[in-house]
């Protein structure tokens, strides 16, 4: 830009930087296919495009995002987890707060039996009159500290009821680095409703470790340490438009935006060659990491639990047929 803020003609023209061209590129297919460049719809057209480049192409693109990002989407998830850890520290200081009172009531006792003992000592007088000024000391801090532990057991309930209402709301899983179920359902929603305005097409995937795997894991350690393995690489193979969550017991979703049925089976076949090359060890023992896949539609003619019905019926058909990915039964109709 020149003084003034008068900006040269070259910076005008047409797009120079890989960026700019791959940006240029990703706006003329949307166009050409009629998909309205919403933020959202360019966000996912920008990864749906990325993945028929070069792979040298896309790390450079991909490097150039995470500078951007700069890591604020794990906001949400370092949030949640000070939540835990501040509530563990709540219940960490009643615990304290208990002990002490179980200690001066312990001392209390002694005090009394001291008391007890001092009846037989000379100049009882003197002596108990000492004793019984010390009950009374004891006696008024223990009021005390029953109040204050009331008060704090109060705040306690109180805090455990707003903990537990965050975290009925949270939406990140900690145990896989994924999404809840919570808020992949709520995304569905959304797409659905994108959907039915914009008429594209998106893709639900599940995908779960395979049963002869886990069945060979005796440690429930080692189990859990297999699905986030699972997750880590579902993450790492998918777009960062996607939504990967954990749906329920090991099994895995994925919503897959602008992304047809086609498509999805494509990713499929990528995820499980991938998952294909994951090996590790327990014990002496050597065991290949594989997993199956399912896919279905994002239909408007059914409601979101009948495609996630069909998506886990389409997992029990990738197993049956010994296929890398299974596809929803009404879906393989149309």
């Amino acid at each position: 830009m020149e003084r003034g803020g008068r900006y040269r003609a070259h910076d005008l023209g047409e797009p120079t930087s890989d960026l700019e061209k791959y940006a240029k590129e990703v706006m003329d297919a949307m166009i050409r296919e009629g998909i309205p460049p919403t933020p959202s719809n360019f966000d996912a057209y920008f990864d749906k495009l990325l993945d028929d480049k070069p792979p040298a192409f896309r790390k450079r693109i991909l490097k150039l995002l995470e500078l951007e990002d700069g890591g604020d989407g794990d906001h949400q998830g370092v949030l949640e987890q000070h939540l835990k850890e501040a509530f563990g520290n709540i219940k960490k200081f009643l615990q304290h707060i208990n002990l002490l009172y179980k200690n001066l009531r312990h001392l209390e006792t002694v005090i009394e039996k001291r008391a007890f003992e001092a009846d037989a000592i000379a100049d009882k007088s003197t002596m108990k009159t000492l004793l019984e000024s010390m009950k009374k000391d004891i006696k008024t801090m223990t009021n005390i500290i029953k109040k204050d532990a009331n008060e704090l057991k109060e705040t306690y309930e109180s805090t455990t009821e707003l903990v537990k209402e965050v975290q009925e709301h949270a939406i990140h899983d900690e145990r896989y680095g994924v999404y809840k179920k919570n808020f992949l359902i709520r995304k569905m929603q959304q797409e659905e409703r994108l959907i039915k305005e914009f008429r594209h097409e998106s893709t639900l995937m599940m995908v779960r470790a395979s049963e002869e795997v886990i069945a060979r894991l005796k440690s429930p350690k080692i189990r859990q340490l297999v699905l986030r393995t699972v997750a880590r690489l579902l993450l790492k193979t998918s777009r960062r438009s996607d939504i990967v969550a954990h749906y329920d017991a090991g099994v895995f979703a994925i919503l897959m935006r602008h992304t047809s049925l086609q498509s999805a089976q494509m990713a499929a076949d990528r995820l499980k060659d991938l998952v294909g090359n994951t090996n590790f060890f327990v014990g002496d023992e050597e065991i290949m990491l594989d997993v199956e896949i399912g896919v279905a539609r994002i239909d408007l003619d059914r409601s979101i639990e009948q495609t996630i019905v069909c998506a886990l019926d389409a997992l029990d058909i990738a197993k049956k047929i010994d296929e890398p990915c299974g596809v929803c039964p009404q879906d393989v109709e149309i």
